[in-house]
């Protein structure tokens, strides 16, 4: 198994993890756009930190960041300049369709050089206007730790490095689009036809992450609401285009009403005249 995402972080900061002051945040998932995101944004607090280690742990974050950008293609921003020291790296892909955006963030999350899981389980299933998945994926750090080779590193960084797991703090936060959810395994937010769920990055356990649902699309492609709400607003349409084409009829009718009118007495002056 090649070493992690997660690995690489963990043993190039392992420093500054004893001091208890970083944060990593995971986000993953599909956009109002239909593209597939993978996001890495990394945060160190520098402040109580003997300002030697200021330099190393700035090479660190470049070094993080170099390499995914330029083997994997994430776009990287990078910031020490103050505390927090800030590394945030993000590779997207460009979809036309939500079936196309969920291969490809399948893709992401199943290519072991960038991901931050250690097993990904995702299904899709496409009608002609309704498309329904499921989504499983678990992060365990203590497992990658021990499938990446861990005895390759001095003994005193591999101490270092397992008292440093247990000071982490993160987050994983999956974003996906939704019409109806059918169930999570952690607390959710529904806006703009989209669910975000965010689940606690664990250092010392795993993190299982499941999530379901429904889109429902319309006719343009676009993503719509509730099955009931769409429907109600075909009928809404349809009783509108009824109400503006018998409009329409009523006029043309009411116009040529005005047009005989006109004629028969324009008629009826000729005849008076002659």
């Amino acid at each position: 198994m090649k070493k992690s995402t997660l690995f690489v972080i963990l043993i190039l900061l392992s420093p500054i993890l004893l001091s208890g002051c970083i944060s990593i945040e995971i986000e993953a998932g599909i956009d109002e756009h239909f593209s597939s995101f993978l996001t890495y944004h990394i945060e160190l607090d520098v402040r109580e930190l003997d300002e030697r280690y200021h330099n190393t742990i700035g090479r660190a974050l470049n070094e993080i960041g170099w390499s995914y950008q330029e083997e994997h293609q994430f776009v990287v921003s990078f910031s020490t300049d103050s505390s927090p020291y800030v590394l945030t790296m993000t590779r997207r892909i460009e979809n036309n369709s939500f079936e196309q955006a969920y291969n490809s963030l399948e893709a992401l999350l199943t290519d072991e050089n960038i991901t931050p899981f250690m097993t990904v389980d995702m299904a899709f299933e496409r009608s002609e206007r309704q498309s329904r998945y499921i989504f499983e994926a678990m992060t365990d750090i203590p497992q990658i730790m021990r499938l990446s080779n861990m005895e390759e590193l001095t003994q005193g960084l591999q101490q270092q490095l397992e008292e440093a797991v247990a000071t982490g703090e993160g987050s994983v936060t999956v974003t996906l689009p939704v019409s109806e959810l059918a169930s999570s395994s952690h607390q959710t937010s529904i806006q703009n036809n989209h669910v975000v769920m965010t689940a606690p990055l664990g250092f010392t356990s795993r993190t299982i992450m499941e999530l379901s649902g429904m889109v429902n699309l319309l006719e343009d492609g676009a993503i719509g609401g509730l099955l009931g709400e769409i429907i109600n607003e075909q009928y809404t349409l349809r009783n509108n285009i009824v109400f503006i084409c018998a409009a329409i009829f009523t006029m043309l009718l009411l116009i040529l009403l005005i047009i005989v009118l006109v004629r028969k007495k324009k008629a009826r002056r000729f005849k008076g005249v002659h």
